[in-house]
C-alpha cells in the first residue's frame, strides 16, 4: 500500500541539507550514475530548469569547462557559477531556439527536461498534458542534440506512453523507462531515457517507407514519364505535314491552266 503524500520526506529532507535546491536533483543523479550520458566539458540543457534541482547536478557533471543551460518560464536564481547560463523563455514561442542560442551557439550533448503539468487529478488528463511536454522537449533535442547525444525527459506513464516509446525508438539507438528512488511512491511518474541520437530524419524514414511499400508500381510512374515526354514529339511529328501541304501550291497551276483555256473559247 502506498504511504500517504508527505511533502517534506526523507529526499525532501535530504536536498535541504546538502544545500539542493528539490528533490529532483537525487533523480538525474542517480540517471548520470547509472549511464554516463555526460564528461568534463561538454554542453547540457535543461527544460524547464526552475528551481534548479537538475541544473546543480549537472552544473557539477561538465564542470567549469563545460556549459549548463537552464530555461524555464519562471526565473532561476543565480547558480554562483560562470558556466552555467539561464533565461526565462517559453519554449511555445517562435523565438524560443534563438535565445537558447543565445546563450550556446553550438549543439548539446544531453537535453533535460523535469517539466510536469499543472495537475488537476483526472489520471487520463494530466497524463495527455504530461505527453505533451515531452514532445515538445523532444521537438527542441531534436534541434539541438549532437549526433549520438541524449534526452532525458519525466512522463506520467499511461495513456499513449506506448506511442511516446515507439517514437523515442525512431530516434535514438537505445531506449530506456527510469523510475528513479527519488520518486514519491505515491507517484506514477518515470524517466525516459533516449541515447545515440540519430536524428529526425531517422524516425521519419521508417515511416515513409511504409506508407511508400504499397507503390510498388512505381517503376510504372517511371515509365509513364517517358511517355509524356514523348508525346509532345508525337505532336509535333503530326504537326510537320501542315507545311508540306503544299500540295495546294501545285493544284495553283492547274487552276491557272483554266483560266488560259477561257480566252481560247471566247476565240
Amino acid at each position: 500500500m502506498a504511504k500517504p503524500y508527505d511533502p517534506k520526506d526523507f529526499y525532501y529532507r535530504k536536498a535541504k541539507k546538502q544545500g539542493l535546491r528539490a528533490r529532483s536533483a537525487f533523480k538525474i543523479e542517480e540517471i548520470l550514475h547509472r549511464h554516463r550520458l555526460l564528461g568534463r566539458g561538454d554542453a547540457v540543457l535543461d527544460l524547464g530548469a526552475a528551481p534548479g534541482g537538475f541544473l546543480q547536478i549537472l552544473a557539477e557533471a561538465v564542470g567549469e569547462k563545460g556549459v549548463a543551460v537552464g530555461v524555464d518560464l519562471e526565473p532561476i536564481r543565480n547558480l554562483g557559477k560562470r558556466w552555467v547560463r539561464t533565461a526565462i523563455v517559453d519554449l511555445l514561442a517562435p523565438d524560443a531556439l534563438d535565445k537558447i542560442r543565445l546563450l550556446h551557439d553550438g549543439r548539446f550533448r544531453l537535453v533535460t527536461s523535469d517539466m510536469a503539468p499543472k495537475t488537476i487529478g483526472i489520471k487520463v488528463t494530466d497524463e495527455a498534458r504530461s505527453l505533451e511536454l515531452v514532445r515538445m522537449a523532444l521537438s527542441v533535442a531534436e534541434q539541438v542534440l549532437v549526433p549520438g547525444g541524449a534526452f532525458v525527459a519525466k512522463v506520467f506513464m499511461g495513456g499513449d506512453f506506448p506511442a511516446l516509446k515507439r517514437e523515442l525508438q525512431g530516434r535514438f539507438a537505445a531506449m530506456h523507462v527510469i523510475r528513479p528512488e527519488a520518486v514519491r511512491e505515491s507517484s506514477y511518474e518515470v524517466y525516459v531515457l533516449g541515447t545515440g541520437f540519430r536524428g529526425r530524419a531517422a524516425a521519419v524514414a521508417p515511416a515513409a517507407v511504409k506508407a511508400e511499400a504499397p507503390r510498388a508500381p512505381a517503376p510504372p510512374e517511371q515509365a509513364a514519364a517517358p511517355e509524356e515526354a514523348t508525346a509532345p514529339a508525337t505532336r509535333a511529328a503530326r504537326q510537320k505535314p501542315a507545311p508540306a501541304k503544299k500540295p495546294a501550291a501545285a493544284k495553283r497551276p492547274a487552276a491557272r491552266k483554266r483560266a488560259a483555256k477561257k480566252p481560247a473559247r471566247r476565240a
